[in-house]
Order: structure tokens, then C-alpha cells, then sequence
């Protein structure tokens, strides 16, 4: 096994996507062109912006405290309310992002014109289910790509 350093916590590489590594690289980078490409169409060619959404909504469904049984269906139905969200403020998106802040403060206040986000009294921001429910295009093509990997990854 082989180990990186860096933002990724030194994460063991296992051995196997290292020896197939010619493989899935390719598929990879393929389906995560596409999936970026269809993400620039939906936000105007504002990257950046996706990402500052992608954070939050990263905090508002997170990882920790996202139901281990919910499938498709119950998170296509479910309100983001019904997970408890990590709190976040638009300082702590510019730390993690490294997008510089008064940028960060732009593209919140752009979010939260669409609707897609919001701020409670405390600063702290959050999505919402307006956000899910206008980009459910790109929940289509995230499983698209989640899929393609899928099949490259069974394969080894």
C-alpha cells in the first residue's frame, strides 16, 4: 500500500488501484470532465460558485450524519432539515475553499438570491431543498459518474 500526505488526512492507497491505476485514471477523468462540464452549464460557467455550494452542501448533508440506510428515493424526498448539518460561515468556507473570502461573500449572497442556500441569525449558512430540487440535473449526472466508477471499480 502507498500513502500520500497532504489535505487528504495521509489516506492509505490501496494496492489494487495503484496496479490498475492505467485503467481507472483514464475512465475517471473522463466522467469527471462531463460531470464538471454539465456542473459549468448550471452555474454560468461559475465554478467557483459551485464549489461554495458543494461545501455547504457537504456540511448540510454530511458524511457523519447522514443516514447509512437512506436510499435515492428517501434523500430525493427528504427535506435538508432532516439531518443535522456542521455548521458553517462564510470565513470557515474561504479557510477550507482557499477562495478569498470577499468571494466567498459574493457567491453566497448569489446563492441565497436563487434560494439555494440560507443564513440563520447566527451567519451560519445552509442548503436547501430549492437547491436540490432546481439542480436535480446534476443529481442525475453525479450518479451517472457515480456509476461509471462504479463499473470501472468492479471490474479490478
Amino acid at each position: 500500500m502507498s500513502a500520500f500526505g497532504g489535505r487528504d488526512g495521509g489516506i492509505v492507497i490501496d494496492e489494487t488501484i495503484l496496479r490498475a491505476f492505467g485503467t481507472i485514471w483514464p475512465r475517471h477523468v473522463s466522467s469527471l470532465t462531463q460531470f464538471l462540464i454539465d456542473c459549468r452549464k448550471h452555474f454560468n460557467s461559475d465554478l467557483d460558485l459551485f464549489l461554495v455550494l458543494c461545501i455547504i452542501g457537504d456540511r448540510t448533508f454530511s458524511t457523519e450524519h447522514a443516514p447509512s440506510d437512506m436510499d435515492f428515493d428517501n434523500w430525493s424526498s427528504a427535506s435538508p432539515r432532516e439531518v443535522q448539518s456542521i455548521e458553517i460561515n462564510a470565513q470557515s468556507l474561504s479557510d477550507y475553499s482557499g477562495i478569498p473570502r470577499e468571494t466567498v461573500r459574493r457567491k453566497l449572497n448569489i446563492l441565497v438570491e436563487k434560494g439555494w442556500v440560507e443564513r440563520d441569525h447566527r451567519g451560519y449558512i445552509t442548503a436547501t431543498a430549492k437547491a436540490k430540487e432546481e439542480l436535480a440535473p446534476l443529481t442525475k449526472s453525479s450518479l451517472v459518474y457515480l456509476t461509471r466508477m462504479k463499473s470501472v471499480l468492479t471490474d479490478l
